[in-house]
């Protein structure tokens, strides 16, 4: 599996990307399988995502603002790679559940990264979910 990385990487960045490496990547893009990009919640920029999949800048932008203001993403829903996904869950703090058809996405949030993550058809949008929510309590504990 091939990973988009950046090379001007922060500390925190560092480890978000060792972490891809022995965990996310193993686990959860290779074992789900679905695909998962990590971004900086306050600057937006990437940090690391699987191969071919990214966001364009309108669409993490929106995610943001869907993550502060719910009711705006339950009402626009959430765009992914110029998909549109419908939101059944946004709670305005941990994250947003959506779907597109048996297609699902997850939006992880928490103090400093955002985790989006698509899966299709041939694994469960709830299995994906999961993980991507585990992932995000992990950051979470770990103070990330």
């Amino acid at each position: 599996m091939e990973v988009a990385m950046r090379t001007d990487v922060t500390l925190r960045e560092e480890y978000v990307l060792k972490l891809w490496d022995t965990y996310i990547n193993e686990n959860l893009v290779q074992s789900t399988p679905c695909k998962a990009a990590i971004y900086d919640a306050c600057s937006l920029r990437l940090i690391i995502a699987s191969d071919g999949f990214y966001l364009l800048n309108n669409e993490i932008h929106n995610i943001s603002e869907g993550m502060r203001y719910p009711e705006v993403a339950y009402r626009n829903g959430i765009d992914i790679q110029s998909r549109h996904y419908d939101v059944r869950l946004a709670d305005g703090r941990n994250g947003i559940y959506a779907r597109d058809g048996s297609d699902g996405c997850t939006v992880c949030k928490t103090s400093t990264l955002l985790i989006v993550g698509v899966s299709d058809n041939k694994v469960k949008s709830e299995e994906s979910n999961e993980q991507i929510m585990k992932l995000g309590d992990y950051f979470r504990k770990i103070g990330l």
